[in-house]
């Protein structure tokens, strides 16, 4: 539509539908602004009014919890028993004036525990404490007694490794017998015997070797003479052992 027939026409259709439509969008348009603004108007609270507290009255008293009881105080440790004082002597004045005349000498009393001396000689004019007593000394111990002597052996013993053995002073060589030389006997005689703790030779005896012989080696030893053998410086019979060889030279 041209704007000669919009000024010139009194009334344009399309116009007024246009008005209406705009009126009810409007309308509407409002009508839900004033429902938002009614719905959230009655959630709002104001920061000055009071809002009620619900509050639950207790049924049943609370127990009581009982406070801990306080820690016992330690006892107190007992002082140590104070030294029993010894005599006190009697304190020091000065003389308000100077006698003209010499005092008296007098005699000392039993309970003067210092004898004629001046009992401020030693100090401890406070009484602190008397003279100590002398320290008593105890006898030593005797020393013990010394180990009775080892037994002496009381027959012929075999040397041991730290004994001494007997020391020949005379020894002779058995003589070939010669009626066993003339019969041609040979062999080795062996003997057995005692060297008393004197050095004499005693408990002659062969041990083995031909019968021709023995007496010949018997009699040899008999002649022997020694030095005794000694165990921790006693001396001691010991047996001893000699062999004899026999041979005929050609």
């Amino acid at each position: 539509m041209d704007l000669t027939t919009w000024t010139t026409q009194g009334s344009d259709p399309v116009r007024r539908k246009r008005l209406a439509f705009g009126y009810t969008v409007g309308s509407v348009g409002a009508g839900l602004v004033a429902v938002a603004v009614a719905l959230t108007a009655g959630k709002v609270v104001m920061a000055d009014e009071d809002v009620p507290v619900d509050v639950t009255l207790a049924t049943a008293p609370e127990e009581h919890k009982a406070e801990p009881e306080p820690e016992p105080e330690p006892e107190p440790t007992p002082e140590p028993a104070a030294q029993a004082p010894g005599p006190r002597l009697p304190k020091l004045t000065p003389p308000k004036e100077i006698p003209k005349d010499k005092p008296a000498e007098s005699a000392s009393t039993a309970d003067d525990a210092y004898g004629d001396g001046d009992p401020y000689e030693r100090g401890n004019a406070g009484g602190g404490g008397g003279p100590k007593p002398a320290l008593t000394q105890t006898a030593a111990p005797p020393p013990p007694p010394p180990p009775p002597p080892k037994p002496k052996p009381s027959g012929p013993v075999r040397l041991a490794e730290n004994d001494v053995a007997p020391v020949s002073i005379s020894m002779g060589a058995p003589q070939y017998p010669a009626a066993a030389k003339a019969a041609g006997v040979e062999g080795t005689v062996v003997v057995k015997y005692v060297v008393t703790e004197t050095g004499a030779v005693t408990g002659v005896q062969v041990v083995r070797g031909p019968p021709e012989l023995h007496a010949a080696c018997i009699a040899a030893v008999q002649s022997w003479r020694f030095k005794p053998a000694l165990r921790d410086g006693i001396p001691i019979a010991v047996s001893r052992v000699a062999r004899f060889p026999f041979r005929i030279k050609t």
